[in-house]
């Protein structure tokens, strides 16, 4: 065949062959059924029959084993405690603390100004809250009266921090109780439960060691046998200027009475508050508050057995 042969042979095949919207159409409609083929998507009755059977059996058999898992794994689970525990668990037995006011979760500034009831009205809601969640009091801000729990341990009142302090909940003018309208505010520190862990109290030798000394510093005649210390301090030396007093309510700390924690029904951890009496208005004060017994570290970076926050008093 002559090269101008080819040519023409070429020219009338491509003449030969549709073109157009309407050929395009027809071809993605063959792809979705081809009635020649009896094909649906490419494949016929047949061909999905057997595809969607071993699919059928391949995830039945999937979910069988990923049950048979799940339900192995939660025969391992102890309802009353974790499965970690001690040195095992994620706090390696150093309990952390917590705060309230928080009304904003990834914020731990404490900012309100004392001669505007709106601006601490909501400081005063976080704070009654959270007793109120926690069994500590009920919704008419009255404490509870339960004081045992189901095994028999004394359950922590908050009668004596509030009702006795300038830390008082205030039936008759809410907005004035924990010292906000005073501009002496009072922070509600608490301990984080650990299972199973005990406080170890400082005794003769272990005052005489580093952290003993530093313990004694800290608290000075606040430290006894019985109780975690609590200590507040500003971070840096013109928060420790602009801080003033600081008094606790109850003034030991946390008593080694409520530990350790068991899971037990009604149990409520033992809470102290902290009145900041002389702080300066107008600037924002780094506050580091810390546990103090034997067996729990201080580490700044990760407020290991401890906690910070800042306080500004608005003027």
């Amino acid at each position: 065949m002559t090269h101008e042969e080819e040519v023409k042979f070429s020219m009338e095949g491509k003449e030969s062959q549709p073109s157009g919207l309407g050929h395009r159409i027809r071809n993605c409609c063959n792809g979705v059924w081809n009635p020649q083929k009896k094909e649906l998507l490419g494949r016929t009755g047949t061909s999905w029959a057997k595809i969607g059977a071993f699919y059928l059996v391949f995830y039945s058999c999937l979910a069988g084993f990923f049950a048979i898992m799940l339900l192995g794994f939660f025969s391992t689970l102890d309802k009353t405690a974790p499965t970690m525990q001690k040195m095992y668990s994620p706090m390696k037995q150093n309990p952390g603390m917590g705060f309230r006011p928080m009304t904003k979760k990834d914020s731990t500034l404490i900012k309100f100004n004392a001669t505007d009831s709106e601006s601490y009205e909501k400081q005063i809601n976080d704070i009654l809250s959270y007793l109120r969640d926690g069994g500590y009091v009920d919704s008419d801000y009255a404490t509870s009266n339960v004081t045992h729990d189901t095994s028999g341990k004394e359950l922590f009142s908050v009668d004596e921090a509030m009702n006795s302090s300038g830390c008082a909940i205030n039936h008759t003018d809410i907005n004035k109780s924990f010292g906000y309208a005073d501009g002496e505010p009072c922070v509600l520190l608490k301990i984080n439960k650990v299972y199973d862990w005990e406080p170890a109290a400082f005794d003769n030798e272990t005052l005489n060691t580093e952290f003993g000394e530093e313990a004694q510093k800290a608290l000075g005649d606040r430290l006894t046998f019985t109780d975690i210390g609590v200590t507040c301090e500003g971070e840096n030396d013109a928060d420790i200027d602009n801080l003033g007093g600081i008094q606790f309510y109850p003034d030991s700390g946390y008593q080694f009475q409520y530990f350790p924690y068991k899971n037990e029904q009604l149990y409520r951890a033992p809470l102290v508050f902290a009145k900041f009496s002389g702080a300066q208005k107008g600037v924002v004060m780094q506050v580091w508050c810390k546990l103090w017994t034997q067996n729990i570290k201080h580490h700044k970076n990760d407020k290991a057995g401890s906690v910070h926050f800042e306080l500004m008093i608005d003027v």
